[in-house]
């Protein structure tokens, strides 16, 4: 095997690495010509890395700031929709509402043509009809309350059909009253 030029020298003049030491003023030397080079690096570094982390620092803040906007508008976004749904519920409530309203009119005034004659079934129509006003006011409030809510659009719906109920079955029995006295009147002129 043959050894290296180095590793011979190495080994050949081993002692006197031990006994010198480096002249004191040599390592000032090195540390004056090796010093201006690491500090131009490092400050080369320094700047380097301080715009680095400035980009990096725009970027993500820029980043946040999008997404907060883009958060903003999907909730504006959302609000709007629901508004506009709601409206268009509280619409429709509106249009069976006038529907319904007509209806019942139309069914009282007919009720008092043939209930003229007894004015007592028309008061206590009416304080029923008070009694599920009220109750239908306070389902308004809930409506409001509860961003119209199916349910309580329902419960008001159907109020408006109890009353129609109510009066076509009135009516129903006050025309079979009045078809029955007019029969009875009837037969008694032909005997």
């Amino acid at each position: 095997m043959k050894k290296d030029n180095l590793e011979r020298f190495v080994q050949e003049h081993a002692g006197e690495f031990d006994s010198l030491e480096a002249p004191p003023a040599s390592w000032d030397v090195i540390e004056e010509r090796v010093l201006p080079i690491r500090s131009g690096r490092l400050k080369k570094f320094r700047a380097i890395a301080l715009r680095s982390a400035a980009a990096v620092l725009i970027f993500a803040t820029a980043w946040m700031l999008n997404d907060a906007r883009d958060n903003r508008m999907q909730i504006k976004d959302a609000d709007r929709q629901a508004i506009t749904g709601m409206n268009y519920v509280i619409d429709e409530l509106s249009d069976a509402e006038a529907y319904y309203t007509s209806k019942i009119q139309s069914r009282e005034q007919e009720l008092a043509i043939y209930a003229k004659d007894h004015p007592e079934i028309i008061e206590d129509l009416r304080e029923e009809f008070r009694v599920m006003d009220q109750r239908k006011a306070e389902l308004r409030t809930d409506l409001a309350e509860s961003n119209a809510d199916a349910k309580v659009i329902e419960a008001i719906i159907l109020s408006y059909r109890v009353k129609l109920e109510i009066l076509d079955e009135m009516l129903l029995e006050l025309r079979q009253t009045d078809n029955e006295s007019n029969n009875d009147t009837e037969s008694g002129k032909e005997l």
